[in-house]
């Protein structure tokens, strides 16, 4: 009965309900979009940051995070090829790949710079697909000495595909030694002050540089990033004499953003629970006020003031339910809507491409805006209820 009366009350007047449930389905909406971009934008930095650069997890030997040398593979894998068999023995590894770090002064006769170069093996390398391309190819297996370089430091280079450049740096034993590569092709990442410095090479090639034949770590991809801290688990019974580095400690960038980002999304959450508590108060406190009459004839006849507090909260949780229910229909109509146009988003701080946006529909993201507009809604219906419950019978019949 307490519903059905509840039903009837909001379908009344409809003017000041309709407006009520925009604002409800105004704010389950923007939960939505905001918490479906957040999920979205936090799966897409994961899993970029994962398979362009770091990988799940990194292998290095036993004391590397610690070592204070500065001889270059000080501190280098022993045997890293049993290492690797080992590793990709499990079913959940996608593959491995070994790399190397080294800097030095690169020079193209008339002007030198500093470099950062990432040796790879470049098979692998082209599986992850960890930069773009604006110009020349990418790394060819059997060419140790071609190199890839980053945008900006080939604009201050002034070097374009097919030309030589010189790299110099430390060997492992500590003396310096020099060779010439080919430019095969020009990258870019998107963050600048890395495309300034950044050179990429074969192993092959950084082996013969540092003269040496051994390897600073593997990267470990696994086919789902959910199986991370189980493969660590079973890496770390299977293989002694190293220490290994999940993507989660390597990503510091990665955490900045999830802080920011959930920063945001909690205030905007605390803002639309304040616009609907309003709203939905005020709607139902005018609802009160053109009602007192029929509130007292209510009470003369024999309806209790917690039947009378009960009917008007249910009005507010008719109206939680109603626009919740509008707001995910409507909110999920526009992702898909915006998940098929084009929209691109201006490059973030630090970067130089911009990206598409997309929205991520997930349970949660669902679940808690239906929840934040039917609790919203039904809080805001208590004072009022209150308010209602506690009119005297005599004043509310002879209200005019």
């Amino acid at each position: 009965m307490i519903i059905k009366l509840a039903l009837r009350n909001i379908l009344r007047n409809r003017r000041r309900s309709a407006i009520t449930l925009t604002v409800i389905v105004f704010g389950a909406v923007g939960l939505i979009l905001f918490g479906g971009y957040k999920a979205r934008t936090f799966y897409g930095l994961r899993e970029s940051t994962i398979n362009g650069r770091i990988g799940h997890m990194q292998i290095f030997k036993e004391g590397y995070s610690k070592s204070q040398s500065q001889k270059p593979l000080d501190r280098a894998l022993d045997d890293a090829a049993a290492i690797r068999k080992e590793i990709e023995r499990d079913p959940r590894v996608k593959m491995t790949a070994a790399q190397i770090t080294l800097m030095g002064l690169i020079s193209n006769g008339d002007k030198s710079e500093t470099f950062i170069a990432t040796a790879v093996e470049p098979p692998k390398e082209r599986a992850m697909n960890s930069q773009r391309l604006t110009a020349g190819k990418e790394l060819a297996d059997n060419e140790a000495d071609a190199v890839l370089i980053g945008k900006g430091l080939a604009e201050s280079m002034h070097v374009k595909p097919g030309d030589y450049l010189t790299l110099m740096t430390t060997t492992t034993a500590g003396s310096l030694n020099a060779m010439d590569v080919r430019v095969a092709g020009i990258f870019m990442t998107g963050v600048k002050e890395f495309d300034e410095r950044a050179v990429k090479m074969p192993i092959a090639g950084a082996q013969q540089l540092l003269q040496t034949t051994k390897i600073e770590k593997l990267l470990v991809f696994l086919k789902n990033t959910d199986d991370t801290a189980a493969v660590h688990r079973l890496i770390t019974s299977r293989v002694h004499g190293i220490e290994i580095k999940e993507w989660s400690e390597l990503a510091p960038f990665y955490h900045q953003v999830v802080a920011l980002y959930n920063g945001i999304f909690g205030f905007l959450g605390i803002v639309v629970f304040a616009i609907v508590v309003f709203s939905v108060a005020n709607t139902i406190l005018m609802s009160v006020f053109e009602r007192t009459r029929e509130i007292g004839t209510l009470m003369a006849m024999g309806t209790t003031r917690g039947r009378l507090r009960a009917m008007f909260v249910a009005e507010g949780v008719g109206i939680g339910i109603i626009g919740g229910l509008l707001g995910l229909t409507i909110g999920v109509l526009l992702a898909m809507l915006i998940n098929r146009g084009n929209v691109m988003l201006p490059p973030p701080p630090g970067y130089t491409v911009g990206y598409r946006l997309q929205i991520m529909m997930q349970p949660p993201v669902l679940i808690t805006a239906f929840l934040v507009s039917f609790i919203t809604a039904t809080i805001s219906s208590i004072v009022p209820a209150l308010k209602a419950s506690r009119l005297k019978i005599v004043d509310a019949l002879g209200h005019i």
